[in-house]
């Protein structure tokens, strides 16, 4: 890749990363300050909020674009700086990253179903809504894993095996350490169902989950790559 397309590469990440803790900040400064629609989810006082009204939606993606636009400069001015963040071709850890997170997602697909339904009418299952969590932990678990290693297999790495070994043995911490973030900066807003707890949650916990995929990746690279035979 040419220096322009290094450059811009660079920026895009701090784009990203510039909108991201804008809108995390954004979210937690807002706190429970708007009001929203109150919609029951399991009979029995399980409730969520939905996000009643457009203007509860202009303050992130007015941080959103601040915060990329900040991001951005400051990428390029350290690229031309001659600051240069990036890491080895092979290292892979964007194609890690992304496939966890979409292993996880769709694992979580029975709860977010369910939940984007309480969105419209009341949703009674007639059981614990723990047994969804559950099914929707092993899957995001299974998948996340699942997902990796096809991923890293397709692509011809070296290293696929003992990435998805990692993934396996650091995802069970992560989560654990993205529930208590969520639950963490729940409890610092309130708990409220308004738009900003529930977006600062779910960047927080998905900004935790992507750095154990990162923490996982890396501990598969300590081996060098010329230390094992290719990939059929």
């Amino acid at each position: 890749m040419g220096q322009d397309g290094l450059m811009w590469k660079q920026a895009l990440g701090f784009a990203l990363f510039g909108a991201t803790v804008a809108i995390v900040t954004a979210a937690l400064t807002q706190g429970s300050s708007q009001a929203s629609a109150t919609i029951t989810l399991f009979s029995g006082g399980t409730t969520i909020s939905g996000f009643a009204g457009e203007s509860q939606w202009a303050w992130p993606i007015e941080a959103a674009v601040i915060g990329a636009v900040l991001g951005a400069l400051t990428g390029l001015v350290l690229h031309l700086a001659g600051v240069r963040i990036s890491g080895g071709q092979d290292n892979r850890m964007l194609r890690t990253v992304v496939a966890g997170l979409v292993g996880v997602t769709l694992g979580l697909t029975p709860l977010l179903v369910l939940i984007s339904m309480a969105f419209t009418r009341s949703v009674d299952i007639g059981w614990s809504p723990l047994l969804v969590y559950a099914v929707s932990g092993f899957l995001a678990y299974g998948l996340a894993v699942a997902a990796v290693f096809g991923v890293l297999r397709a692509a011809g790495d070296r290293l696929t095996t003992r990435t998805a070994q990692a993934v396996a043995a650091m995802l069970p911490v992560g989560a654990l350490a993205a529930t208590t973030v969520g639950v963490g900066t729940a409890w610092r807003l309130g708990f409220s169902t308004a738009a900003p707890t529930w977006i600062a949650v779910v960047l927080l916990v998905v900004l935790v989950l992507a750095m154990t995929f990162v923490a996982a990746r890396a501990w598969a690279l300590r081996i060098q790559p010329r230390d094992l035979p290719e990939v059929a």
